[in-house]
């Protein structure tokens, strides 16, 4: 009885310690074109069955301080095929000038949630 609860514990205690292995696994990539106010870009299925996004969102900071000036949603509902890419765009309206733009873009779909950053001066 001891050797079975020192297994179940060591099994137990490896279980614990991998899981954080495995919570990056992308299901969609995600490649962005940024202009000043909005972002187009695309989405490619990386897995063997159908997803299904639901929606996408843009959240743009200001590069000098972090501060965030927009957020915004934009509904999709549409599938995407294994190895298929789907277009989007999404703009912010009447953004502030600021020295540099950080944009952060947020899929989600039927499988999760994946996100993508990006730069620009």
């Amino acid at each position: 009885m001891k050797k079975i609860l020192r297994l179940l514990g060591a099994c137990l205690l490896l279980a614990v310690l991998a899981s954080p292995l495995m919570a990056q696994n992308p299901n969609v990539a995600i490649h962005l074109d940024t202009s000043r106010d909005c972002v187009k870009g695309s989405f490619r299925n990386l897995r063997t069955t159908t997803i299904g996004v639901t929606y996408v969102e843009l959240w743009i900071y200001d590069a000098k301080t972090c501060k965030r000036l927009c957020v915004k949603r934009k509904v999709l509902n549409q599938k995407i095929k294994a190895c298929d890419r789907l277009d989007f765009d999404i703009c912010c309206d009447k953004l502030p000038d600021a020295s540099g733009y950080i944009y952060y873009v947020r899929v989600h779909h039927s499988l999760g949630v994946n996100e993508e950053w990006a730069f620009a001066p």
